[in-house]
């Protein structure tokens, strides 16, 4: 048995630590995932995740990057800018729906836009496409970050429904959400 620990300890990787941990916390939570929950899931020692992530935060961050990074498909396409800042909006809801157990925690935090993410790079080009001043791109970009992260975070604990009632209410609600944001940068340019 000892052997068998080993010999699955050398083939250890952070990707694959950070893949059994991002499947804990989507099936069971944050709260549920520890070192020795996820050694277990691996099939190895709890001490050997140390060698590749330095304690659960580290954790973390690192399955919260690798949700995030997932967004590179994401890039300024066809059409309008109304039209890509729509699909942007809605290809983070659909992210954030996927792992709404990690995104409950990652929006709690103060540090939940990655500045030197794709979603961020993709959000900056195409507010300067819709005509935004440069000195404003940023700024704007924040703000909108912020507004739709809280709005999901409605959406994903389920205060959203019960404002605005069951059935549809959260496709409705984002729906008119981003219309207004799109509305709102509409009228900055």
């Amino acid at each position: 048995m000892a052997d068998t620990a080993k010999a699955s300890d050398q083939r250890l990787t952070k990707d694959a630590i950070l893949q059994a941990a991002l499947r804990i916390v989507d099936a069971d939570g944050v709260a549920a995932l520890s070192m020795r929950k996820l050694a277990g899931e691996l099939g190895v020692n709890p001490m050997s995740i140390y060698h590749h992530v330095e304690n659960k935060a580290a954790l973390l961050d690192g399955i919260t990057r690798l949700v995030t990074d997932g967004a590179r498909h994401v890039v300024v396409g066809e059409g309008t800018w109304q039209e890509q800042l729509r699909h942007l909006a809605y290809e983070f809801r659909a992210l954030s729906l996927a792992h709404s157990n990690l995104i409950r925690y990652a929006f709690a935090g103060d540090d939940f836009i990655q500045r030197d993410g794709p979603m961020w790079r993709t959000l900056c080009t195409v507010l300067r496409t819709a005509g935004l001043p440069e000195a404003e791109v940023e700024r704007t970009g924040a703000v909108l970050a912020v507004l739709v992260g809280g709005l999901l975070h409605t959406e994903v604990n389920g205060t959203m429904r019960r404002l605005i009632g069951s059935g549809q209410a959260d496709d409705a609600g984002f729906a008119l959400a981003v219309d207004l944001l799109i509305a709102g940068v509409a009228a900055r340019v």
